[in-house]
C-alpha cells in the first residue's frame, strides 16, 4: 500500500513547481502517493497577487529592489517576524490540508512553508516525517528550522551553509535538486568533437527580455557557431528575435524556439549553456554535464546560484557582453578547459538521484 505525502509549493518562477511535480511522479516509483499544493494558488488571491504576481514583477522589471528585498528578508530579526506573519495567515490552510490528507510525509519545494509544517510538527499537530527541498544553491533563512527532519540540496557549499545556520550534518543531503526523469539519463548524443561549437541560449520559463542582447553579442563571434535559443513564454522576445535575426552572419546558424518540452535533447546537443542560473535550470545542466556562461541574473539567489557555481568550477560569469564572444571563442580555441567544467559536473552530480530521496523517506517513516 502507497504512503500519502503532502508536497507544499509555490509559482514564484517555475523552479518550486518543476521541482514539485518531479518528485510526486518519480517518487509514486517508491510506493509514494503524493499531492501537490500549489499553496497560494489554491488558497489566497491577496497572496498569489503579493507574492507570485509581485515576484514576477519585480524580478522582471525591478532586479536590484528584488535583490535589496531578499537580502532584507534574510536578516535575523527581521526573518523572524516574517515567519510570524506567514505563519499566523497560512497554518490554518495548511493544517486543513494535513487533516484531510493524513499524509505519512510532508515536503516543502518553497522556503516559506517550511517553517509553517516545521512549526506544526513541533506543536503535535502532524507525525509526518518533514523534508525540505532547497531549490537553489544558496541558502536563505527561510529554510531554516531545528524541526525539519531532512534536507535535499543540490551541494556541499549549500550543506555547509545550512550547518552554519545549525542544522547538524546528518539533516543534509546532497541528492540534487530534483528534475525530471529525461534529465538523470545519459544519452549516446552526447557531443565529442565540438564541431560546430554548439550554443544553448535560455532565459528561464518566462523568457528574459536580455536574451535579445546576448544574441546579439554572440553573433560577434568569428568563429563558425551554431545557436539555439529558447525564448520560454516570452512570445514578444521571440517574434524580435526571429525577425531581427533572420538573416546572420554566414558561418552562425540561429535556430529560435518558444516553450518547448524538450530541453533534455538540446542540451544533449549542445557544447555550453548560456542562461540565468535559476536552480533548476543549472541543475538540469549539471545532471547533463554542460558547462553554464551566465551573462545576467536576477539580484538574490541567482547571484548566490551564480558565485557558487563559479566556485565549484562548473562554469562561469561573464560581467558585461563585450566579454561574451572572447569568453566563447576561448572555449572554441581551448576545448580542454570546457571538458574540466564537464569533468567538474560529473562529480557534482555523482551523488544526484530522486531514487535516493525515495529511499531516504522511506528510512525516516520506518
Amino acid at each position: 500500500m502507497k504512503k500519502r505525502g503532502l508536497i507544499f509549493t509555490a509559482s514564484t518562477g517555475g523552479g518550486h513547481n518543476q521541482a514539485a511535480h518531479s518528485l510526486k511522479e518519480q517518487l509514486s516509483n517508491h510506493d509514494l502517493d503524493f499531492y501537490v499544493v500549489d499553496t497560494f494558488k489554491e488558497n489566497s488571491k491577496f497572496l498569489e497577487m503579493m507574492i507570485e504576481d509581485g515576484y514576477s514583477f519585480l524580478a522582471n522589471y525591478t532586479p536590484k529592489l528584488y535583490g535589496e528585498i531578499y537580502r532584507f528578508s534574510g536578516y535575523k530579526t527581521t526573518n523572524r517576524q516574517l515567519k510570524k506573519l506567514f505563519k499566523l495567515m497560512l497554518k490554518k490552510k495548511l493544517l486543513t490540508y494535513i487533516e484531510h490528507y493524513d499524509p505519512s510525509i510532508i515536503i516543502s519545494t518553497h522556503p516559506i512553508f517550511v517553517h509553517i509544517i516545521a512549526e506544526l510538527k513541533r506543536e503535535g499537530l502532524t507525525k509526518a516525517v518533514c523534508l525540505s527541498v532547497v531549490t537553489d544553491l544558496g541558502v536563505h533563512r527561510f529554510y531554516v528550522h531545528e524541526s525539519i527532519d531532512a534536507y535535499i540540496t543540490g551541494s556541499k557549499i549549500t550543506n555547509h551553509q545550512l550547518k552554519k545556520l545549525g542544522i547538524p550534518d546528518n539533516r543534509l543531503f546532497d541528492y540534487g535538486i530534483p528534475v525530471k526523469e529525461e534529465f538523470y539519463k545519459k544519452s549516446d548524443a552526447h557531443r565529442r568533437d565540438f564541431s560546430p561549437f554548439t550554443i544553448l541560449l535560455m532565459g528561464g520559463s518566462m523568457g528574459s527580455r536580455k536574451l535579445y542582447k546576448t544574441l546579439d553579442a554572440l553573433t560577434k563571434i568569428e568563429s563558425p557557431i551554431s545557436i539555439q535559443v529558447v525564448c520560454g513564454n516570452n512570445k514578444m522576445v521571440k517574434q524580435a528575435i526571429e525577425t531581427h535575426f533572420s538573416n546572420p552572419p554566414s558561418h552562425i546558424k540561429i535556430d529560435v524556439f518558444g516553450f518547448i518540452s524538450n530541453v533534455h535533447e538540446l542540451m544533449d546537443q549542445a557544447d555550453i549553456l548560456i542562461s540565468k542560473p535559476g536552480g533548476l535550470t543549472l541543475t538540469e545542466a549539471i545532471n547533463k554535464h554542460l558547462p553554464i556562461v551566465v551573462p545576467f541574473y536576477i539580484d538574490g539567489q541567482e547571484a548566490e546560484n551564480t558565485e557558487i557555481l563559479a566556485s565549484e568550477g562548473i562554469g562561469l560569469y561573464v560581467k558585461s557582453l563585450e566579454q561574451l564572444p572572447v569568453t566563447i571563442e576561448n572555449f572554441i580555441n581551448e576545448p580542454e578547459r570546457l571538458i574540466q567544467l564537464k569533468n567538474n559536473m560529473k562529480v557534482m552530480s555523482s551523488n544526484y538521484s530522486v531514487d535516493k530521496i525515495g529511499y531516504l523517506c522511506h528510512e525516516l517513516m520506518a
